[in-house]
Formats: C-alpha cells, structure tokens, sequence
C-alpha cells in the first residue's frame, strides 16, 4: 500500500467515525438513520480498500436498508418483514461468495443484528444494541489488520458507552426523585387526612361539651324554679 492511499484511508476512516459518533448524538431515529446512512458509505469503501470487499459490500448494501426505513418511517409504517429478509440473504450471499476465513462471519452477523435493531424506535434501545455489535466489528477489524477502522471503531464504542451510562444515571436520578416527589406526595395527603380527622374529632367533643353544658344549665335553672316557690312559703 502506498503512503498516499494509507493517508486517504485514514481520512475516510475519521470521517465515517466522526459521522457515526453523530449519529449517536442524535436525539430520535430519522437523524440516527441519516448520519448512519452517510457514516457507511464511506465506511464501506474504507473496507474495499483495504480490500476487505465483503465487509465493505455489506456495508454499502446496509445503506439501502437505511434509505427504506426513511421511507416507510415517514410514512408512518413498518419496515415490511419481506424486505428487511431480503437484505439479511443479501448479507448472507456476500459473506459466502467473499469468504476467506472465520472472521468474515462478523460482519454478517453484525448487520443482521443492525437489521433487527433498525424495527426499533427508542434510540436509546438503539444506542445498547448498536454497542454490542460495534464490540464485534472491533475484533474483525483487527483480525483483517484494518487497523484505522478498528482506532474509530473503539473511538465510537468508547463515546457509545459514555453516552448510555450517562442516560443510566438520568434515568436512575429522574426515578429517584419521581420516588422522592410521590413520598412527599402521600406524606402531605396524609398529614391533611390526620388535620382533617383531629379538626372533626375536635368539633365533635366541643358540641358534646356544649351539649352537656347547656343541659346542666337547664336542668339547674328548672331545679331553681320548682325548689324556690317551696323555700319561700314553706
């Protein structure tokens, strides 16, 4: 390889990772999909010409796969069963006819593993599935001695990893405080229960007392009216 064509590939490569770490970044699906889309056309000719052609077919052919979930995402639809297995046969087909040894089944599984996460559309179910198979690719591209790839293909696992644990403990810290807010919740509820239940205990025993106080008075003031006529004419 000459030192033109290793200075062009790494380029490529830091190019395709820099669109593939923005597709992490992406906040919902049809922006994932489109840096994706980007990212692997220009990972695939990386591979082709390190003349690793199964691996970089694959990839070119994964771009198409993009371009149909686009299309029926915004239509609001399923990607079909049917064309998602075709792609996966096509992936099978190219990995055989460019099989030279063991590791040329990575990118194959790879991509069928990507074809069952593209039926995803939380992207943050996106992201973990997509760092197992980037976890994959890593080894392949050791083993095929692509080594630019296998440096931004750590770079992404790396910024993938950083970007799901950071979601982890939003997620854990939002929970906390959703705890936190219902406790508080039910403490105040509650408390007004217990304010209301003494309030209406409260009124309760002022009316007995008022009740038994007036009946004293009434019966002492009766008491009074029969008793006194008899002292006085005794």
């Amino acid at each position: 390889m000459s030192q033109n064509n290793f200075v062009f590939i790494q380029l490529f490569g830091m190019t395709a990772t820099l669109f593939l770490c923005l597709s992490y970044l992406a906040k919902n699906k049809k922006t994932f999909l489109i840096f994706c889309l980007i990212g692997d056309i220009i990972y695939g000719l990386t591979f082709i010409f390190v003349n690793s052609w199964g691996a970089g077919i694959i990839a070119l052919l994964s771009c198409g796969q993009y371009i149909f979930v686009l299309y029926y995402d915004k239509k609001q639809k399923r990607l079909p069963i049917k064309i998602s297995f075709a792609f996966v046969l096509f992936y099978i087909i190219t990995g055989f006819v460019n099989f030279v040894n063991i590791w040329d089944i990575i990118p194959v599984v790879t991509y069928v593993w990507f074809t069952i996460t593209l039926y995803k559309n939380n992207i943050k179910e996106i992201r973990v599935m997509c760092l197992s198979a980037n976890i994959l690719l890593i080894v392949y591209d050791i083993m095929v001695m692509a080594y630019s790839n296998a440096i931004n293909d750590t770079i992404e696992s790396m910024l993938l990893f950083s970007i799901i644990f950071i979601d982890f403990i939003k997620n854990k810290n939002l929970n906390g405080k959703t705890i936190s807010a219902t406790l508080s919740k039910n403490f105040l509820l509650y408390g007004v229960r217990k304010y209301n239940n003494f309030s209406l205990q409260s009124t309760i025993a002022k009316v007995k007392t008022s009740d038994n106080h007036n009946f004293t008075n009434t019966t002492a003031y009766n008491s009074n009216l029969i008793l006194c006529p008899t002292y006085n004419y005794g």
